[in-house]
C-alpha cells in the first residue's frame, strides 16, 4: 500500500490537490493547500479542515487513521471569529 495520498482540499470554495503522507499529522496538508491557492493572509493555526459532514477533524491525528477513500474532499475555512 502506498505511504501517499492525494486529498482534494477546498479552500474558501477553491479547490486544490494535495498530496499527502499517511504516517504525518493531518496539519500537514494545510500549509501546502493555502500556498497552493494563495491564500497567505492568515497562519496555519488560524484554519481549521472540516469533512463533507461539516464535523472538524483532529489536525493531530495521522492522515491514514480517517481512512479517506478516492474522492475525499475536505474544506478548509478560517476558524470562526478569526480575519475580518
Amino acid at each position: 500500500m502506498p505511504d501517499n495520498v492525494e486529498l482534494l482540499v477546498v479552500v474558501n470554495g477553491t479547490p486544490t490537490t494535495v498530496e499527502a503522507n499517511l504516517h504525518a499529522p493531518l496539519r500537514s496538508i494545510i500549509g501546502r493547500a493555502l500556498a497552493q491557492t494563495d491564500n497567505s493572509g492568515q497562519p496555519v493555526e488560524n484554519w481549521e479542515l472540516r469533512d463533507n459532514a461539516g464535523g472538524v477533524l483532529d489536525l493531530d491525528a495521522k492522515i491514514g487513521s480517517f481512512g479517506f477513500g478516492v474522492g475525499t474532499r475536505l474544506f478548509l475555512n478560517l476558524r470562526a471569529g478569526v480575519g475580518g
